[in-house]
């Protein structure tokens, strides 16, 4: 009876140690499962977050780049801009000294001519003025003016490079033919000039 109860014992000691050893073994390999998910989890989220970063930073990447041709462009820009200003002021500088030269008369007669058409009467008041002027380069500047029109001379160059302004009797019609002027409604076709000539543009 003993040694049957001694054989009971050891066989349910056995069974118990069996099922440990499964109970165990399941665990284990339900560990190592939850601990492959895990990883793979993980693995997962670190690409997800890489995988960010690198689109975040291509993103700062180009808009550096962008920044950086914008700030050189405005640079080009600005110099280019500088380059037409100072061939307008070396353009306003000569012009300003024609009375000086060979052409003061025709240059004269044709804005007086220009001037005195576009006011359109027969008796148009014309003041010139152009720096440097002396009163004998004027004497074939008056004969372009019709019999009933008036020349004012200015001592002082009209709008400060010179020119020719002409007015009806009244006033009322005003034609503006200085170099300034002149110059501001050329504006855009000579800024495209300038640059198609200077940058190749």
């Amino acid at each position: 009876m003993s040694e049957s109860l001694e054989k009971l014992q050891n066989r349910i000691l056995s069974d118990a140690k069996h099922k440990a050893d499964e109970t165990i073994k399941d665990s284990q390999a339900k560990s190592q499962q939850i601990l492959e998910e895990a990883r793979r989890r993980a693995q997962r989220e670190f690409e997800e977050i890489i995988a960010k970063a690198n689109v975040e930073a291509e993103s700062i990447r180009r808009s550096i780049l962008s920044s950086k041709v914008r700030v050189n462009r405005l640079r080009i820009l600005d110099e280019k801009n500088r380059i037409v200003e100072d061939i307008i002021h070396s353009v306003e500088d000569q012009l300003s000294s024609i009375s000086k030269s060979e052409q003061f008369e025709e240059t004269a007669q044709r804005f007086v001519t220009e001037a005195v058409k576009a006011v359109d009467t027969d008796q148009p008041v014309v003041r010139i003025g152009f720096r440097d002027m002396s009163k004998r380069n004027l004497d074939e500047v008056s004969k372009v003016l019709p019999k009933g029109g008036k020349l004012v001379i200015d001592e002082k160059p009209i709008d400060g490079l010179g020119g020719v302004v002409a007015t009806d009797p009244e006033g009322k019609v005003v034609f503006n033919n200085t170099f300034k002027s002149r110059l501001e409604r050329l504006d855009n076709q000579l800024l495209t000039l300038i640059s198609s000539t200077v940058f190749g543009e």
